[in-house]
């Protein structure tokens, strides 16, 4: 017959230890760990929004570039488009430069004209929330690209098989955004 041996102490009864106070260290550990992620995010969503704001400054200045770039006499006297890459520099850059800006620092500009296609890309910094305290993530760089397409389509016969004659190519506006 087999016996099992008992601890001593009490005949019947486990001896439980217990280790108060170990997870008390933890947890100043863990509530630093929450900040900086949290803090994390916050700079993460103001960059994403700050990129959203450029691309959305680059869309309208690319449909403004668009339409404005148009040559009305060459456009009236044969019934083709011919959009000047210099005159859609600039009105790029005088779109870009009519709106304010929150976050966008040091905006730079490039268009690109080729067919009926304008490109316009820019990139910016934009500050951060909390990386100011780190060194190297006080300010991150975001980037757009947008297309706009000059189209002769009329509604309600016009000449809808017009031509399109770009002249010029890549164009780094002169302007300097806020």
């Amino acid at each position: 017959m087999l016996t099992q041996a008992r601890p001593p102490g009490r005949p019947g009864r486990c001896v439980r230890r217990t280790e108060r106070g170990s997870a008390l260290a933890l947890v100043p550990a863990g509530f630093l760990v929450l900040i900086l992620l949290g803090a994390m995010a916050v700079d993460s969503a103001v960059t994403y929004l700050g990129q959203q704001q450029l691309h959305d400054a680059l869309t309208a200045a690319a449909n403004d570039a668009a339409s404005a770039a148009i040559d009305n006499a060459t456009f009236y006297s044969s019934g083709r488009i011919v959009i000047d890459a210099s005159t859609a520099a600039t009105v790029v850059c005088e779109s870009v430069a009519a709106q304010h800006f929150s976050q966008l620092r040091h905006v730079r500009l490039w268009v690109t004209t080729s067919g009926r296609d304008i490109n316009v890309q820019g990139s910016a910094a934009v500050d951060g929330v909390f990386g100011r305290v780190i060194p190297g993530f006080a300010t991150r760089t975001v980037r757009a690209s947008v297309d706009a397409l000059a189209d002769s389509g009329a509604a309600g016969g016009g000449n809808a098989g017009g031509r399109l004659e770009v002249s010029g190519g890549l164009h780094t506006p002169s302007c300097s955004g806020p």
